[in-house]
């Protein structure tokens, strides 16, 4: 994985986390919306992280749920829609009124933020898969390298064999498993990595100690932790010397960190 360790400078700050946007500033605009990515470029965060699933016409869209329920005018499972049907739902009415005009976005329209410096996370739904002969891995990767963004976006998800299927077709790509504590508590996360190929640990801050980022570092992986909420969460990531932190409210994060880090 030497070709990946050289783009996973970007991924880290050394002593200060990457400050990463939980589906974009979540807190002020509804998750993965344009509005929530671009309010997340206005904090100058670092990072954004998304989810990605497939429409019926095999377009990669922005949408974390599997039923277009919680978050959208819609209803039903979002595979079963074409990309023109999910682009033309009303996709912020929920958060507020002030957001009716949001869409759900496609993943190759969020791509060119990469030009303005973002760093984007990628977060391919587990379980979604490709349909006949389509590769969901290797139509991503595609996707990404035509967009230009390789260098500056990463993919993770809850299924380690997508993002070792990933490496295997670029392994320049930086790629983080995200840690399930029902499947994956035999293993330790420099084992977990390891056998996914990974450059990222990702877990909640329910499951960060010491010993998990001591034994991922130890390996040359990173740490990220999502649901910090509070400044005694990210005192307590700092403290823990993690690598990234992921927040519905990165502004948050930035000030607190800030203040600690003087």
């Amino acid at each position: 994985m030497p070709q990946a360790r050289k783009h996973l400078q970007k991924f880290s700050a050394g002593n200060i986390p990457l400050i990463i946007a939980h589906r974009g500033y979540s807190e002020l605009a509804p998750e993965n919306s344009m509005a929530a990515f671009h309010r997340a470029y206005e904090a100058r965060v670092d990072m954004i992280e998304l989810d990605v699933r497939l429409s019926s016409d095999n377009e990669f869209v922005v949408f974390h749920d599997r039923k277009l329920n919680r978050t959208s005018e819609g209803r039903g499972a979002v595979k079963n829609f074409s990309s023109r049907e999910l682009t033309a739902i009303d996709n912020g009415s929920w958060f507020s009124r002030r957001f009716s005009h949001e869409r759900i976005p496609l993943l190759r329209d969020v791509l060119p933020m990469t030009k303005k410096g973002m760093l984007i996370n990628i977060e391919i739904k587990p379980d979604v898969d490709g349909r006949d002969d389509f590769s969901l891995e290797e139509e991503i990767v595609r996707l990404v390298a035509r967009a230009r963004a390789a260098h500056r976006v990463m993919f993770s998800s809850f299924n380690h064999f997508m993002m070792k299927a990933i490496k295997r077709i670029d392994s320049s790509i930086v790629t983080g498993i995200l840690y399930n504590p029902i499947a994956d508590f035999r293993h330790s996360p420099s084992q977990l990595a390891a056998r996914a190929h990974a450059d990222i640990f990702i877990c909640s801050k329910y499951q960060i100690n010491s010993d998990v980022v001591q034994d991922a570092h130890d390996s040359g992986c990173l740490v990220y932790v999502y649901g910090v909420r509070s400044e005694r969460d990210v005192r307590r990531m700092i403290s823990r010397q993690v690598d990234g932190i992921i927040a519905d409210d990165p502004g948050m994060v930035k000030k607190h960190c800030a203040s600690l880090l003087q």
